[in-house]
C-alpha cells in the first residue's frame, strides 16, 4: 500500500477544485483508502462546516469513493492562515517488504453509542474499538500509528459545549487504550477531563453537529509500503513551543541552515492540535486569551498561523484547539508528513 499526501487550497467552504484534481491524478479505481482532513474559513454558526461536508460527501458519491473514505472538517482559518485540505491517497501498491518504513492510512467507522454514554469510560472503550478497527484497516500495530484522529457526535441535550469536551476527553483516552498508551484502571468517569495528568501522546479527536458515527483515521508508518511520505509526531509544553517542532523534524531528516532555519522543502503536511493553560499563561506570562471577547479558540488559531507558520514557512496547516487528554496540560501534539530525502 502506498499513500500520497495532496494539499489544496479552498476560495470556499465548498470549493473543491483543488481536490477534484488530486483524485483526478490518483484514478478513483486504484484508490483503497481516502482520507480528508479540510480547515475552512468560517464560524461555527454561519453553515460554512455542513457546506463544505455536503460539498465532500457529494463529490465522494459521484466517485463511488464513500465506502472507501473518511473526512473530517474543521472551522477556522484566523491569522497567517489559508483555508485548505490534505488529501491522504492509499493507492494500495505495495513497496519492498526490506525497504524503510513508509506511510500507511487507515480509516474506520462504527455506530455512535448511545448519547448518554457520551463522555464516560464506556464511551472511551467503544472508541477503543473503533481506533483497534482503524489500525487493522492499515495493516498497521499499534506502535506504527503516529496520528489516530477520531471524529465524535456531539450531545444534542444538557450542556453541550461542557458534554462536547468530555466526549473528546473520553475519545482520546479510547484511542489511548487502543494504543497501549493508557492503563484501563484510569479511565474512569471522574477521571475524564478532571485528571490533567492523564492523557494520550498520538490522538487528535473532534466532535461537531453533523457527525453521526465513531470516526476515525490512523496515519502511521509501517514495513511494505510503498511511496516516499513518513510520519513523525511530537508533544509540545505550550503554544510557543516551537522547539520541540524543530527537534522532531531534524531528527526525521529536516537540516537547518546557517542562520538556524529549517529546510522545509520535503514537508508535505502539518497535523497541529494545541492548547493553552487554565490560567491563560503562556511561556510564563499572562494573556488575556480566557478574558477577552475574542472566543479562545480564535486566540490560539491566530497564534498558531504565526508560531508554525514562521516555523515551518507555511501558512498551510490544520490546526485546531483544546487537546483535552491528548497533550499535557497547556501543551499540544503535532505529527507532520514528511518526504525522504532519498527520493527527491
Amino acid at each position: 500500500m502506498s499513500v500520497d499526501v495532496k494539499a489544496f487550497d479552498m476560495k470556499a467552504p465548498d470549493d473543491l477544485s483543488g481536490l477534484e484534481n488530486a483524485l483526478a491524478a490518483a484514478e478513483t479505481d486504484g484508490i483503497r483508502r481516502l482520507a480528508l482532513l479540510l480547515r475552512v474559513a468560517g464560524e461555527y454558526t454561519d453553515g460554512s462546516r455542513e457546506k463544505a461536508r455536503g460539498a465532500i460527501s457529494t463529490l465522494l458519491a459521484s466517485r463511488k469513493l464513500a465506502d472507501r473514505s473518511q473526512y473530517i472538517t474543521v472551522i477556522g482559518a484566523e491569522g497567517a492562515s489559508t483555508p485548505c485540505g490534505y488529501a491522504f491517497i492509499d493507492t494500495g501498491t505495495t513497496g519492498s517488504p526490506n525497504g524503510p518504513r513508509r506511510l500507511a492510512l487507515g480509516i474506520a467507522r462504527a455506530a455512535s453509542p448511545p448519547e448518554q454514554t457520551i463522555g464516560t469510560a464506556a464511551y472511551a472503550l467503544d472508541v477503543k474499538a473503533a481506533v483497534e478497527a482503524g489500525i487493522n484497516d492499515g495493516g498497521m500495530s499499534p506502535a506504527d500509528a503516529e496520528a489516530v484522529i477520531v471524529n465524535v457526535p456531539q450531545p444534542t441535550s444538557g450542556d453541550v459545549g461542557v458534554r462536547g469536551r468530555r466526549g473528546r476527553a473520553a475519545a482520546a483516552l479510547g484511542a489511548g487504550l487502543a494504543l497501549g498508551e493508557i492503563a484501563p484502571e484510569r479511565v474512569r468517569d471522574d477521571s475524564l477531563v478532571s485528571d490533567g495528568s492523564l492523557y494520550t501522546a498520538r490522538v487528535q479527536t473532534f466532535t461537531g453537529p453533523a457527525i453521526a458515527y465513531l470516526e476515525v483515521v490512523v496515519i502511521g508508518n509501517a514495513p511494505g509500503r510503498g511511496g516516499d511520505l513518513f510520519a513523525c509526531n511530537t508533544l509540545t509544553t505550550d503554544l510557543l513551543d516551537m522547539r520541540s517542532v524543530k527537534r522532531m523534524l531534524v531528527k526525521a531528516g529536516l537540516p537547518l541552515d546557517r542562520d538556524g532555519e529549517l529546510d522545509t522543502s520535503r514537508l508535505v503536511a502539518t497535523l497541529a492540535k494545541l492548547g493553552v493553560d487554565p490560567s491563560g499563561r503562556v511561556s510564563g506570562a499572562p494573556t488575556t486569551i480566557f478574558n477577552s471577547a475574542t472566543p479562545p479558540e480564535k486566540h490560539v488559531r491566530a497564534a498558531l498561523s504565526g508560531a508554525l507558520g514562521a516555523t515551518l514557512h507555511s501558512t498551510r496547516l490544520f490546526s485546531t484547539f483544546d487537546p483535552v487528554q491528548q497533550a499535557p496540560i497547556g501543551g499540544g501534539t503535532v505529527c507532520c508528513i514528511v518526504r525522504d530525502a532519498a527520493r527527491t
